[in-house]
Protein backbone atom coordinates (compact mmCIF):
# COMPACT_ATOMS: atom_id res chain seq x y z
CA UNK A 1 0.00 0.00 0.00
CA UNK A 2 2.82 2.38 0.86
CA UNK A 3 4.51 1.53 -2.42
CA UNK A 4 1.33 2.43 -4.37
CA UNK A 5 1.01 5.83 -2.62
CA UNK A 6 4.64 6.63 -3.30
CA UNK A 7 4.19 5.87 -7.00
CA UNK A 8 1.10 8.13 -7.17
CA UNK A 9 2.98 10.99 -5.52
CA UNK A 10 5.82 10.66 -8.00
CA UNK A 11 3.40 10.72 -10.91
CA UNK A 12 1.69 13.86 -9.58
CA UNK A 13 5.03 15.67 -9.28
CA UNK A 14 6.13 14.52 -12.72
CA UNK A 15 2.97 15.66 -14.51
CA UNK A 16 3.34 19.37 -15.45
CA UNK A 17 0.53 21.66 -14.43
CA UNK A 18 -0.17 24.68 -16.71
CA UNK A 19 -0.72 28.20 -15.34
CA UNK A 20 -4.08 29.88 -15.66
CA UNK A 21 -4.73 33.62 -16.07
CA UNK A 22 -7.68 35.19 -14.33
CA UNK A 23 -7.03 38.92 -14.69
CA UNK A 24 -4.49 41.57 -15.70
CA UNK A 25 -4.58 45.01 -14.11
CA UNK A 26 -4.39 47.56 -15.55
CA UNK A 27 -5.63 45.96 -18.73
CA UNK A 28 -3.83 48.36 -21.06
CA UNK A 29 -0.96 50.70 -21.76
CA UNK A 30 0.21 53.42 -24.10
CA UNK A 31 2.61 53.67 -26.98
CA UNK A 32 5.98 55.06 -25.95
CA UNK A 33 5.45 54.21 -22.27
CA UNK A 34 6.18 51.37 -19.86
CA UNK A 35 3.14 49.64 -18.37
CA UNK A 36 3.49 47.93 -14.98
CA UNK A 37 0.78 45.33 -14.45
CA UNK A 38 -0.25 42.62 -12.02
CA UNK A 39 -1.38 39.28 -13.43
CA UNK A 40 -3.51 37.10 -11.19
CA UNK A 41 -4.31 33.40 -11.73
CA UNK A 42 -3.07 30.06 -10.49
CA UNK A 43 -0.20 27.58 -10.78
CA UNK A 44 2.50 30.19 -11.46
CA UNK A 45 5.96 28.85 -10.69
CA UNK A 46 7.77 31.17 -8.34
CA UNK A 47 11.23 30.16 -9.50
CA UNK A 48 10.67 31.05 -13.13
CA UNK A 49 7.78 32.34 -15.23
CA UNK A 50 7.82 34.07 -18.60
CA UNK A 51 5.24 36.71 -19.54
CA UNK A 52 4.74 38.37 -22.92
CA UNK A 53 2.29 40.23 -25.14
CA UNK A 54 1.78 39.27 -28.76
CA UNK A 55 0.02 40.83 -31.71
CA UNK A 56 0.68 39.32 -35.09
CA UNK A 57 4.42 38.76 -35.34
CA UNK A 58 5.28 41.37 -32.72
CA UNK A 59 6.20 40.17 -29.19
CA UNK A 60 6.77 42.31 -26.08
CA UNK A 61 8.46 40.41 -23.26
CA UNK A 62 7.66 41.49 -19.70
CA UNK A 63 10.24 42.13 -17.03
CA UNK A 64 8.97 40.12 -14.07
CA UNK A 65 9.20 41.18 -10.45
CA UNK A 66 7.35 39.73 -7.50
CA UNK A 67 6.02 36.23 -8.17
CA UNK A 68 3.74 34.01 -6.15
CA UNK A 69 1.72 30.95 -7.01
CA UNK A 70 -1.27 33.18 -7.79
CA UNK A 71 0.17 36.49 -9.03
CA UNK A 72 3.00 37.94 -11.08
CA UNK A 73 4.07 41.58 -11.30
CA UNK A 74 5.79 42.64 -14.51
CA UNK A 75 6.48 45.64 -16.78
CA UNK A 76 5.98 45.95 -20.54
CA UNK A 77 7.99 48.55 -22.49
CA UNK A 78 5.62 49.52 -25.30
CA UNK A 79 7.38 51.38 -28.11
CA UNK A 80 6.02 54.43 -29.92
CA UNK A 81 5.68 52.40 -33.11
CA UNK A 82 3.74 49.48 -31.62
CA UNK A 83 0.29 48.89 -33.05
CA UNK A 84 -2.70 50.11 -31.07
CA UNK A 85 -5.49 47.67 -30.29
CA UNK A 86 -5.91 44.43 -28.32
CA UNK A 87 -2.95 42.13 -27.63
CA UNK A 88 -2.84 38.51 -26.37
CA UNK A 89 -1.24 37.78 -22.98
CA UNK A 90 0.85 34.59 -22.61
CA UNK A 91 2.23 33.20 -19.34
CA UNK A 92 4.72 30.31 -19.58
CA UNK A 93 5.92 28.24 -16.58
CA UNK A 94 9.43 26.83 -16.21
CA UNK A 95 8.26 23.46 -17.57
CA UNK A 96 7.30 25.04 -20.91
CA UNK A 97 3.57 24.85 -20.43
CA UNK A 98 1.83 28.13 -21.20
CA UNK A 99 -1.56 29.72 -20.87
CA UNK A 100 -2.88 32.34 -23.33
CA UNK A 101 -5.54 34.95 -22.60
CA UNK A 102 -6.70 36.44 -25.93
CA UNK A 103 -7.23 40.22 -26.23
CA UNK A 104 -6.26 40.68 -22.61
CA UNK A 105 -4.23 43.90 -22.99
CA UNK A 106 -5.12 47.07 -24.94
CA UNK A 107 -2.50 49.43 -26.37
CA UNK A 108 -3.56 53.05 -26.94
CA UNK A 109 -2.05 56.36 -27.89
CA UNK A 110 -1.37 58.45 -24.75
CA UNK A 111 -3.82 61.20 -23.81
CA UNK A 112 -2.72 64.81 -24.27
CA UNK A 113 -4.31 67.94 -22.84
CA UNK A 114 -4.19 71.19 -24.84
CA UNK A 115 -6.50 73.66 -23.10
CA UNK A 116 -9.30 74.19 -20.60
CA UNK A 117 -11.96 76.86 -20.89
CA UNK A 118 -12.54 78.86 -18.74
CA UNK A 119 -9.08 79.29 -17.26
CA UNK A 120 -10.41 80.52 -13.91
CA UNK A 121 -13.57 80.98 -11.87
CA UNK A 122 -14.60 82.51 -8.56
CA UNK A 123 -14.90 80.64 -5.33
CA UNK A 124 -18.44 79.73 -4.21
CA UNK A 125 -19.63 79.42 -7.79
CA UNK A 126 -21.44 76.09 -7.59
CA UNK A 127 -21.81 75.51 -11.33
CA UNK A 128 -18.77 76.20 -13.48
CA UNK A 129 -19.11 74.45 -16.83
CA UNK A 130 -15.79 73.63 -18.50
CA UNK A 131 -14.44 72.19 -21.74
CA UNK A 132 -11.11 70.37 -22.02
CA UNK A 133 -9.50 69.98 -25.44
CA UNK A 134 -6.78 67.45 -26.29
CA UNK A 135 -6.23 64.13 -28.05
CA UNK A 136 -7.27 60.51 -27.36
CA UNK A 137 -9.81 61.57 -24.74
CA UNK A 138 -12.63 59.26 -25.80
CA UNK A 139 -12.20 57.00 -22.75
CA UNK A 140 -12.00 59.74 -20.11
CA UNK A 141 -14.31 59.01 -17.18
CA UNK A 142 -13.25 61.48 -14.47
CA UNK A 143 -11.85 65.01 -14.18
CA UNK A 144 -10.59 66.60 -10.97
CA UNK A 145 -8.63 69.60 -9.65
CA UNK A 146 -5.94 69.40 -6.99
CA UNK A 147 -3.44 71.78 -5.41
CA UNK A 148 -0.38 71.49 -3.19
CA UNK A 149 -2.60 71.08 -0.15
CA UNK A 150 -4.18 68.04 -1.78
CA UNK A 151 -7.57 69.71 -1.95
CA UNK A 152 -9.30 67.68 -4.65
CA UNK A 153 -12.36 68.98 -6.46
CA UNK A 154 -14.02 66.27 -8.54
CA UNK A 155 -16.07 67.33 -11.54
CA UNK A 156 -19.61 66.15 -12.16
CA UNK A 157 -21.44 65.34 -15.39
CA UNK A 158 -18.20 64.43 -17.17
CA UNK A 159 -18.87 63.52 -20.80
CA UNK A 160 -16.39 62.57 -23.51
CA UNK A 161 -17.84 64.51 -26.43
CA UNK A 162 -15.23 63.13 -28.82
CA UNK A 163 -11.63 61.94 -28.90
CA UNK A 164 -10.60 65.61 -28.65
CA UNK A 165 -13.13 67.13 -26.22
CA UNK A 166 -14.40 66.50 -22.69
CA UNK A 167 -17.03 68.54 -20.86
CA UNK A 168 -18.14 68.69 -17.23
CA UNK A 169 -18.99 70.94 -14.26
CA UNK A 170 -17.05 72.09 -11.16
CA UNK A 171 -18.70 72.99 -7.86
CA UNK A 172 -16.41 75.57 -6.22
CA UNK A 173 -18.42 76.08 -3.04
CA UNK A 174 -16.03 76.76 -0.13
CA UNK A 175 -13.03 75.95 -2.33
CA UNK A 176 -9.62 77.35 -1.49
CA UNK A 177 -8.46 80.32 -3.55
CA UNK A 178 -5.42 78.90 -5.35
CA UNK A 179 -3.96 77.57 -8.60
CA UNK A 180 -4.95 73.96 -9.31
CA UNK A 181 -3.73 71.21 -11.63
CA UNK A 182 -6.33 69.77 -13.99
CA UNK A 183 -6.33 65.96 -14.27
CA UNK A 184 -8.29 63.60 -16.48
CA UNK A 185 -8.67 59.88 -15.75
CA UNK A 186 -9.54 57.25 -18.34
CA UNK A 187 -11.23 53.87 -17.89
CA UNK A 188 -7.88 52.19 -17.16
CA UNK A 189 -7.22 54.53 -14.25
CA UNK A 190 -4.48 56.44 -16.07
CA UNK A 191 -4.18 60.11 -15.12
CA UNK A 192 -3.01 62.97 -17.31
CA UNK A 193 -2.37 66.33 -15.59
CA UNK A 194 -1.01 68.99 -17.94
CA UNK A 195 -3.28 72.02 -17.39
CA UNK A 196 -3.87 74.60 -14.64
CA UNK A 197 -7.05 76.23 -13.38
CA UNK A 198 -7.27 79.22 -11.02
CA UNK A 199 -9.91 79.67 -8.34
CA UNK A 200 -10.13 83.38 -7.51
CA UNK A 201 -11.80 85.35 -4.74
CA UNK A 202 -15.46 86.22 -5.01
CA UNK A 203 -14.84 89.65 -3.46
CA UNK A 204 -15.14 92.29 -6.19
CA UNK A 205 -14.75 96.02 -6.78
CA UNK A 206 -15.49 98.51 -9.57
CA UNK A 207 -14.02 101.39 -11.62
CA UNK A 208 -16.01 104.62 -12.08
CA UNK A 209 -14.73 106.17 -15.33
CA UNK A 210 -15.41 109.61 -16.82
CA UNK A 211 -13.62 111.63 -19.50
CA UNK A 212 -13.46 115.10 -20.96
CA UNK A 213 -14.89 115.12 -23.55
CA UNK A 214 -17.30 112.27 -22.78
CA UNK A 215 -18.36 109.51 -25.16
CA UNK A 216 -15.02 107.70 -25.21
CA UNK A 217 -15.01 103.91 -25.58
CA UNK A 218 -13.84 102.12 -22.42
CA UNK A 219 -11.53 99.10 -22.72
CA UNK A 220 -10.59 97.10 -19.61
CA UNK A 221 -7.81 94.59 -20.27
CA UNK A 222 -8.71 94.78 -23.96
CA UNK A 223 -12.44 94.15 -23.47
CA UNK A 224 -14.95 96.85 -24.51
CA UNK A 225 -17.03 97.81 -21.45
CA UNK A 226 -19.11 100.79 -22.66
CA UNK A 227 -18.56 104.53 -23.12
CA UNK A 228 -17.78 107.33 -20.69
CA UNK A 229 -19.16 108.16 -18.25
CA UNK A 230 -19.77 104.62 -16.94
CA UNK A 231 -18.98 102.25 -14.10
CA UNK A 232 -17.32 98.91 -14.77
CA UNK A 233 -18.51 96.61 -12.00
CA UNK A 234 -17.95 93.09 -10.71
CA UNK A 235 -14.17 93.21 -11.06
CA UNK A 236 -12.01 90.89 -9.00
CA UNK A 237 -9.41 92.47 -6.78
CA UNK A 238 -6.24 93.22 -8.72
CA UNK A 239 -4.83 95.53 -11.40
CA UNK A 240 -6.42 96.30 -14.77
CA UNK A 241 -5.30 98.19 -17.86
CA UNK A 242 -7.88 100.86 -18.75
CA UNK A 243 -7.76 102.48 -22.20
CA UNK A 244 -10.11 105.18 -23.54
CA UNK A 245 -10.55 105.75 -27.28
CA UNK A 246 -12.40 108.56 -29.07
CA UNK A 247 -12.23 109.65 -32.68
CA UNK A 248 -10.21 112.86 -33.08
CA UNK A 249 -8.38 112.36 -29.76
CA UNK A 250 -5.26 110.54 -28.67
CA UNK A 251 -5.80 107.24 -26.82
CA UNK A 252 -5.63 107.51 -23.03
CA UNK A 253 -4.37 104.59 -20.95
CA UNK A 254 -3.49 103.79 -17.36
CA UNK A 255 -3.12 100.79 -15.03
CA UNK A 256 -5.81 100.91 -12.32
CA UNK A 257 -5.82 98.98 -9.04
CA UNK A 258 -9.15 97.56 -7.89
CA UNK A 259 -9.79 96.82 -4.24
CA UNK A 260 -12.51 94.42 -3.14
CA UNK A 261 -15.56 96.28 -1.87
CA UNK A 262 -14.39 99.66 -3.23
CA UNK A 263 -14.95 101.72 -6.38
CA UNK A 264 -11.89 103.35 -7.95
CA UNK A 265 -12.61 106.71 -9.61
CA UNK A 266 -10.91 107.66 -12.88
CA UNK A 267 -11.18 111.10 -14.55
CA UNK A 268 -9.39 111.29 -17.89
CA UNK A 269 -8.65 114.34 -20.05
CA UNK A 270 -8.32 113.48 -23.73
CA UNK A 271 -5.92 115.41 -25.97
CA UNK A 272 -7.28 116.47 -29.35
CA UNK A 273 -5.24 115.38 -32.32
CA UNK A 274 -3.83 118.40 -34.25
CA UNK A 275 -5.15 118.46 -37.80
CA UNK A 276 -3.23 119.62 -40.90
CA UNK A 277 -5.14 121.47 -43.67
CA UNK A 278 -5.29 119.43 -46.81
CA UNK A 279 -7.49 121.85 -48.90
CA UNK A 280 -6.87 121.41 -52.63
CA UNK A 281 -7.63 124.46 -54.89
CA UNK A 282 -10.48 123.83 -57.32
CA UNK A 283 -9.08 126.21 -60.04
CA UNK A 284 -5.61 126.56 -61.41
CA UNK A 285 -3.75 129.62 -60.09
CA UNK A 286 -3.64 132.64 -62.46
CA UNK A 287 -0.19 133.28 -63.95
CA UNK A 288 0.70 136.96 -64.23
CA UNK A 289 3.38 137.70 -66.82
CA UNK A 290 4.98 141.16 -67.04
CA UNK A 291 6.56 142.12 -70.42
CA UNK A 292 8.99 145.04 -70.43
CA UNK A 293 8.23 147.72 -73.05
CA UNK A 294 10.77 147.79 -75.94
CA UNK A 295 12.93 150.98 -76.43
CA UNK A 296 13.88 150.09 -80.01
CA UNK A 297 12.75 152.79 -82.50
CA UNK A 298 11.41 151.55 -85.77
CA UNK A 299 12.14 153.96 -88.72
CA UNK A 300 9.25 155.37 -90.70
CA UNK A 301 8.66 153.58 -93.98
CA UNK A 302 10.02 155.30 -97.13
CA UNK A 303 7.32 156.69 -99.43
CA UNK A 304 6.60 154.32 -102.23
CA UNK A 305 6.52 155.39 -105.86
CA UNK A 306 3.22 155.25 -107.56
CA UNK A 307 3.24 152.65 -110.23
CA UNK A 308 0.65 153.06 -112.99
CA UNK A 309 -1.73 150.28 -113.08
CA UNK A 310 -1.53 148.05 -116.09
CA UNK A 311 -4.09 145.78 -117.38
CA UNK A 312 -1.61 143.14 -118.47
CA UNK A 313 1.69 141.94 -117.21
CA UNK A 314 2.94 139.98 -120.21
CA UNK A 315 6.78 139.81 -120.83
CA UNK A 316 8.57 142.42 -123.19
CA UNK A 317 8.77 141.62 -126.92
CA UNK A 318 12.44 141.68 -128.18
CA UNK A 319 11.48 143.33 -131.52
CA UNK A 320 9.83 146.20 -129.76
CA UNK A 321 12.89 146.72 -127.55
CA UNK A 322 15.25 146.80 -130.52
CA UNK A 323 13.04 149.24 -132.44
CA UNK A 324 12.93 151.63 -129.55
CA UNK A 325 16.68 151.49 -129.22
CA UNK A 326 17.11 152.31 -132.88
CA UNK A 327 14.87 155.38 -132.77
CA UNK A 328 16.75 156.69 -129.74
CA UNK A 329 20.09 156.35 -131.58
CA UNK A 330 18.76 158.20 -134.65
CA UNK A 331 17.63 161.15 -132.56
CA UNK A 332 21.08 161.46 -130.96
CA UNK A 333 22.84 161.53 -134.38
CA UNK A 334 20.42 164.13 -135.72
CA UNK A 335 21.14 166.50 -132.78
CA UNK A 336 24.86 166.34 -133.40
CA UNK A 337 24.43 167.51 -136.98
Amino acid sequence: MNIVCSILLLLMVAVPVGATITKISPAGGYTGRTATVTITGSNFTQSYVEVMLTKGSREIFGSTGLKTNTSVTCSFAVSKTDTTGDWDLIVTNYDGYKHTKPNAFTVRKPMTLTSINPLHARVNNDSVDFTIVGTYLAEVEDVFLYNNDYDNITATDVVGISATKVEGTFDLTDAEVDNYDVCVVDDMGTEECDLTFEITTDEVGSIDISSSPSGASIYVDGSLEGTTPDTVENLEEGTYRVVLKKSGYSDWGKTIKVTAGDSTEVNAYLDAIATVSTTIPTTRPTTVKTTRASTLKVPTSWPSATVPATTTSSPFDPAVVLGAAGIALALVIHRRR
